[in-house]
């Protein structure tokens, strides 16, 4: 896909330095034109080269007219196009039933979803289509920069300690020494995958199947990827994850406070982290504890928290995940401290060829990807429990 839209913007790009030096030619020839006429020399020469110039600048300009053509409808193509659209109308997902294996690789996953379904064969599901499932809203992906790294491993130093003797000095005295400890780390990338079997009936005949294969694919290995990047360990083939890396939430961190609910762990965590002098971005939550928070009512039955049904607490943004066990939460101060590497985009592959899958005439649909989680402060990722509600 990538290549045919480089393709068409290098021959744009041929054609307009065409035009540019097809110009600058009828420009001198013009110019040699009026010079012989004034002169009175005879000029039908001359007349027909521009001539010829005149025409190839207008078949020129045709050519720049019918790619500039191709190129907008191929950005409205592609704009609110679905990746996995995009990937079912590739000619590799096209010709899966003449090809025995077909593979392409998608390297911004943030924007991007994709997988298959399994379905009995022959089913037809006429104009209709297959309804198409609703993803969770917020994914750590959301709140995590994510960046790309041809590395194995990913070594870096994460600090263990800071002390700051920053201060006032007088002239000529001894300016005070601060201190700074880290700890080596070495973070090897982490494979996560998983596959479908799919008869090529199911393929053929299926409509909207691609609404499917959009869906439920990468919705599942993000889910699986989500719970990993949260409570990885950071053993040989275990991502090393946010609790792994994280600090004890200090419920008696602000003075003459005593948390009563979950709102007000949320408050003293953010404080917590900027206590670490980070700032806090966002609270990873399980799904059933922030419902129970939505519907947290008084006793004269009015919402507690209207502003956290919005999915949002303190005005920070909250993941509402299954990766999280209930009755606990994060608030992390992600941004410029946490770091999704990627060390191989979702892949998708297909093949015909796996176990019996020829004689069947069955397709196994693979997807997978390399990643790795760098945490360099975890002070600032406040992990702990949320108080049961008392009052409220």
């Amino acid at each position: 896909m990538d290549l045919e839209i480089k393709e068409a913007l290098d021959n744009a790009s041929k054609t307009l330095a065409e035009v540019k030096k097809a110009q600058v030619d009828l420009s001198d020839q013009l110019k040699v034109l009026d010079q012989k006429k004034a002169s009175g020399e005879d000029i039908t020469d001359i007349k027909g080269h521009v001539e010829d110039s005149r025409k190839g600048l207008t078949e020129l300009g045709d050519q720049v007219a019918d790619l500039t053509k191709k190129l907008s409808h191929r950005g409205a193509d592609l704009e609110g196009k679905s990746l996995g659209r995009i990937i079912a109308e590739h000619d590799e997902f096209k010709t899966l039933k003449d090809d025995r294996k077909a593979r392409f690789e998608v390297k911004d996953v943030t924007t991007g979803s994709f997988g298959t379904i399994d379905l009995p064969g022959g089913v037809r599901r006429g104009s209709r289509g297959l309804i198409q499932p609703v993803n969770q809203a917020l994914f750590l992906r959301d709140i995590i920069p994510t960046a790309a790294t041809t590395a194995a491993v990913i070594e870096y130093l994460q600090e263990s300690g800071y002390t700051n003797n920053a201060g006032v000095v007088a002239e000529g005295a001894q300016k005070p020494q601060s201190e700074l400890d880290f700890e080596p780390k070495a973070a090897p990338m982490v494979k996560m995958a998983h596959f479908f079997r799919v008869t090529e009936e199911t393929l053929d005949d299926v409509d909207g199947m691609e609404a499917y294969i959009n869906q439920r694919g990468l919705y599942g290995l993000q889910l699986k990827e989500e719970g990993e990047l949260l409570n990885g360990p950071g053993t040989t083939g275990r991502i090393d994850g946010l609790l792994a890396n994280s600090t004890t939430y200090d419920s008696g961190l602000v003075p003459g406070i005593t948390p009563v609910n979950a709102m007000d762990d949320i408050r003293i965590a953010i404080a917590q982290v900027a206590e670490a002098d980070l700032l806090a971005s966002a609270i990873v939550m399980n799904h059933l504890d922030a419902a129970a928070l939505d519907l947290a009512k008084d006793a004269d039955g009015r919402y507690l928290h209207p502003a956290f049904a919005g999915n949002t607490a303190w005005g920070l943004p909250v993941v509402r995940t299954k990766g999280l066990p209930q009755g606990k939460f994060i608030v992390g101060g992600f941004i410029g401290n946490t770091l999704i590497w990627q060390r191989k985009g979702i892949e998708v592959r297909r093949s015909t060829e796996d176990r019996d899958n020829f004689v069947k005439n069955l397709v196994t649909i693979l997807l997978e990807e390399r990643l790795q989680l760098e945490t360099l402060r975890p002070e600032g990722i406040v992990y702990g429990d949320l108080t049961a509600a008392g009052g409220e």
